[in-house]
Formats: C-alpha cells, sequence, structure tokens
C-alpha cells in the first residue's frame, strides 16, 4: 500500500487525477468504494459518475458498499466502450487468469479511455484462501479457484516486460509502466521496517534520493498507465 510520505505518491496522485477527468470511472476489483490508496485521492473523483466493483464482497458495507458485483475476467454486465476509465489496484495478482482479465478492460473502455493498474512485484504471498498444500503435486485433492473477497488466492508476479506484453496484446494503444520505488525502499518495505521509518518525512525522502529507482530494477510494485 503506498502512503501520502511514499516517493511516488506525486506520481499516483498525476495518474488518478488523469483517470478521473475521463468518467465514469470504474474501479474494479475492489472490497468497496474508495478502497485501497484511491481513498487518499478520493477528492479529484466526481461521486456520481465513480463506481466500484467487486467480486462476492460484504454487501453489508453501508453507504461504502461496492456499486456492484462484478468478476474481473468476465465483466458481463458493463457493455462495449461504456467506461471512460478503469481503475484496477492489486488485483491482477489475485485472479487465474490475467490476460483475460486486462482484454475485459480493454473492451469496456471507449477509445481514447485510459487503464491505471497496479501489480505487486517483490511482496510477500498476500491471500484470504491460506492454502498450504501444493496444489501441483497434490493431485488427489480437489482444487477449486475462489475469487470471492473472503477466499482468494494468490498466483502471479509481473515484470514491466510481462504487464507492457499483456496490455499490447489486449489492443492498447500505449502502454507507460512506472516503478514505484527502488531496492532501498523496497526491501525496507518488504522487511516492514518503512513504516517505522516514514514516521519521519524528512527520512523517507533522504532515502527515495539515495535509491535508485529504474525498470527491471528490485520495486515493490509497478504501476501501468494504458490508452486504449
Amino acid at each position: 500500500m503506498l502512503d501520502t510520505n511514499h516517493p511516488f505518491f506525486p506520481t499516483f496522485e498525476r495518474l488518478m487525477g488523469e483517470a478521473a477527468t475521463r468518467p465514469p470511472v470504474y474501479d474494479l476489483g475492489t472490497s468497496g468504494r474508495f478502497a485501497k490508496e484511491i481513498g487518499l485521492v478520493r477528492h479529484l473523483f466526481d461521486e456520481t459518475t465513480y463506481k466500484a466493483g467487486g467480486f462476492q464482497t460484504d454487501a453489508d458495507g453501508g453507504a461504502e458498499a461496492c456499486d456492484f458485483q462484478c468478476d474481473l475476467q468476465a465483466l458481463t454486465g458493463i457493455a462495449d466502450g461504456e467506461t471512460g476509465s478503469v481503475v484496477c489496484l492489486s488485483v491482477l495478482e489475485h485472479v487465474a487468469d490475467p490476460q483475460r482479465a486486462v482484454n475485459e478492460i480493454a473492451r469496456v473502455l471507449r477509445p481514447g479511455g485510459l487503464a491505471i493498474v497496479s501489480v505487486p512485484f517483490f511482496f510477500s504471498y498476500h491471500a484470504k484462501s491460506r492454502r498450504v498444500t501444493n496444489p501441483v503435486y497434490d493431485r488427489r485433492a480437489h482444487w477449486e479457484i475462489d475469487s470471492s473477497h473472503t477466499g482468494y488466492g494468490d498466483f502471479w508476479r509481473m515484470t514491466h516486460e510481462g504487464l507492457a506484453l499483456m496490455f499490447a496484446r489486449a489492443g492498447f494503444s500505449r502502454v507507460d509502466v512506472y516503478p514505484t520505488e527502488g531496492p532501498l525502499l523496497a526491501l525496507l518495505r518488504f522487511s516492514g521496517l518503512y513504516y517505522r521509518i516514514c514516521r519521519i518525512r524528512l527520512m523517507v525522502r533522504l532515502l527515495a534520493r539515495l535509491d535508485r529507482c529504474r525498470l527491471g530494477g528490485l520495486t515493490t510494485m509497478h504501476f501501468v498507465r494504458a490508452e486504449k
């Protein structure tokens, strides 16, 4: 998760600002309205043209519950070209077929539409399935993929090249991939020490100046800006 102290936050804010200017905005694969990092920039969006869609999320979320239920791999309730922009944060690693999901994102976007997608790279296993057996070699065990918010798995990590290829195959006209930080901050975030250091704002800025952020290097997460 990003925070306002993170060196990538200004870029994230700019990307979200772009998405906000191309309504309607569909936030797909979320647990509720303005969940995850998008909640940090809620003020950028017109809430009447923002729609949150999740798969079997908690329906008892009150005013912040999802506006509709959807499967990112089969957005049957959304017509071709219906959306101006799509936001999809930390979801593709949890679906069985991420290429199919990206194809669906491309389908529901109108020409010139924008997708802002984040996917972890150097990040620990994080799933609610809590699967501890080996599904490849334990062939006698029946294994079902659960994509619900209460039972999803964690399947994929993607490089910048893999992400660019996936979005290009979906038909996007331009794809840009951004690493969120360099190896130093990535290691600190992975170890959990970052959250202690980030309390000292000047320390995070100093580390960011020393850290070399580049594609092909160690980073916690990639953000994709894909234009149809």
